[in-house]
């Protein structure tokens, strides 16, 4: 499916059991959140924009979906390049300098770094190798094949067994219930913990061979093995690194032995009627701290 940017409103949770229409170039009314990209200039590609996604020393190239980097433009981004965020819905958002935005007096601050809707992404983006959709298993889980870092909303199960959406101090609750995918989460984990919701519908989450439930050990082992055969058997490096260096990060002795392994429990369709999570801000200070900075750690 070819990708495609579409500057097109959306509907937005807000506090108050509400929503609102946002349209394109408008203040984002929503925590700050999502796969996380970049439009960058590339003297290896061409003079045009590529898509660049990124960890450390790990750097993924790809087509950009076109009209975006004229909408981050006009939007106040210099020159169109910049960070941008793709939530679960696919709404695309980014971050302007204050100085900069022309709809500076809508936003909830007019100082930093405002939080701003740009517009829809449908279809798969293309970063060669990297699936970042893959099949979801019918009957069980699998080992997530895809991008281990920086992909997808950042949940957590609460001890109430509720998904709330953290960063600092701030917590805020989904608009919707999610039962069916917090008990496919706690199956699995038992202990209050993230799990990641990405653009494509497909969650994951970082398990911790010790923390696995005793009754679902073999499931784990038998995807663990069916992944590594099935990477092995096709060549596929890119997946056989990418979990590598997902299992080396989350360990405390930089052994992937001991690492938290990364499971893809499935694809919303499968939870919960496949309503996507969306928190609702309740507490407009966050905007102000949010903003301080076009990059926030998470």
């Amino acid at each position: 499916m070819t990708v495609e940017f579409k500057e097109e409103p959306t509907k937005v949770p807000i506090s108050g059991g509400q929503s609102v229409s946002v349209a394109p170039k408008q203040p984002w009314p929503s925590a700050y959140r999502g796969s996380k990209y970049s439009l960058v200039s590339d003297e290896n590609f061409t003079d045009s924009a590529v898509l660049k996604w990124e960890q450390r020393d790990l750097s993924v190239f790809g087509e950009p979906p076109q009209g975006l980097r004229s909408a981050m433009t006009l939007a106040g981004k210099s020159g169109g390049y910049g960070s941008f965020r793709v939530t679960a819905r696919g709404e695309i958002i980014t971050k302007v300098p204050a100085e900069d935005y022309p709809n500076v007096e809508d936003a909830p601050v007019s100082e930093g770094w405002i939080p701003t809707y740009l517009g829809t992404l449908s279809g798969t983006l293309d970063l060669g190798d990297v699936n970042l959709d893959p099949t979801a298993s019918g009957d069980g889980v699998a080992v997530w094949p895809g991008l281990p870092f920086h992909h997808g909303e950042r949940w957590a199960v609460s001890h109430e067994n509720t998904l709330v959406w953290k960063w600092r101090d701030y917590r805020f609750e989904s608009a919707f219930d999610h039962s069916e995918l917090v008990a496919a989460y706690d199956a699995y984990r038992p202990t209050p913990g993230r799990l990641y919701v990405t653009e494509y519908g497909h969650v994951w989450v970082n398990v911790p061979y010790d923390d696995i439930m005793p009754e679902k050990q073999n499931e784990i082992r038998d995807a663990i093995a069916a992944w590594r055969d099935n990477a092995e058997s096709k060549g596929d490096s890119t997946s056989l690194r990418l979990v590598n260096r997902r299992l080396v990060a989350t360990s405390s002795t930089d052994d992937p032995a001991d690492g938290h392994l990364p499971i893809h429990l499935g694809h919303l369709r499968q939870f919960d009627g496949g309503v996507v999570p969306r928190p609702v801000v309740d507490d407009e200070s966050y905007y102000l701290e949010v903003g301080q900075y076009e990059e926030v750690w998470e």
